[in-house]
């Protein structure tokens, strides 16, 4: 019973493909895909001139021609083979290298003769310096509330300084003893005159025949003051 149904549902299945063959317009198709396919519909393509009308068939062709030279060539176009290249390219390579360290080194030379050269000419000698001293004739002037003139005869031994001279005050003139000491372009020096006895204390700066300062003055009764002092040598 089984393989009779089998045998009826074949043949209505052939029935039905026949069926729909015969309502198929051929002349202007429907392009359906299930339709074309079920009427039996078929296309064909033909390729372009020259080419295979399937991929193994090019292949195969492409395989038969023998026009074509896939041969490397021994020499790389006008110039040398490889290997002479390399060999060029790196005789090159060893000159340009060559040239670089002498550059580097003359100008590593000619920076360190030019330092040697700036070391030279920064590198002066010391200036000489001319040694003060105070031994000498000088004219001061003693300058507080009032103006007073000092000559001095001055006499040094090493660093001392001692001395004697007159100060004149108005129309009075006093007789004045001096020491002192100096140092490199300073002196300190003493006066003390009698009948008053006053003293003078006198820090200068010396300048070779010049020299410049104040002072601190003070007498035997007990007054003080203070002034300035210019004077040069004579």
């Amino acid at each position: 019973m089984r393989l009779k149904m089998l045998i009826i549902s074949s043949l209505l299945f052939i029935a039905f493909l026949t069926v729909t063959a015969l309502c198929i317009n051929w002349n202007n198709p429907s392009n359906n895909a299930d339709e074309m396919i079920s009427s039996g519909e078929t296309t064909t393509i033909t390729p372009p001139d020259g080419l295979a009308a399937t991929p193994k068939l090019s292949r195969a062709a492409q395989a038969n021609k023998s026009a074509l030279d896939w041969s490397m060539p021994s020499t790389l176009g006008d110039s040398n083979s490889a290997k002479s290249s390399r060999a060029e390219a790196q005789a090159n390579s060893a000159t340009d290298t060559s040239t670089v360290a002498n550059d580097a080194a003359t100008n590593e030379s000619a920076a360190t003769n030019e330092s040697t050269a700036s070391t030279v000419d920064t590198e002066l000698p010391p200036a000489e310096t001319k040694a003060v001293t105070a031994q000498g004739n000088w004219y001061f002037t003693l300058n507080d509330s009032v103006v007073r003139d000092l000559a001095l005869a001055l006499f040094q031994n090493g660093d001392d300084v001692y001395g004697a001279g007159k100060i004149k005050e108005g129309n009075s003139t006093l007789d004045v003893t001096a020491s002192g000491s100096i140092s490199e372009s300073s002196m300190e020096l003493n006066l003390v005159s009698a009948n008053p006895v006053v003293q003078y204390k006198l820090n200068l700066a010396l300048d070779q025949d010049w020299a410049a300062g104040d002072y601190q003055a003070s007498s035997a009764s007990g007054e003080s003051w203070k002034g300035s002092a210019e004077g040069q040598k004579t």
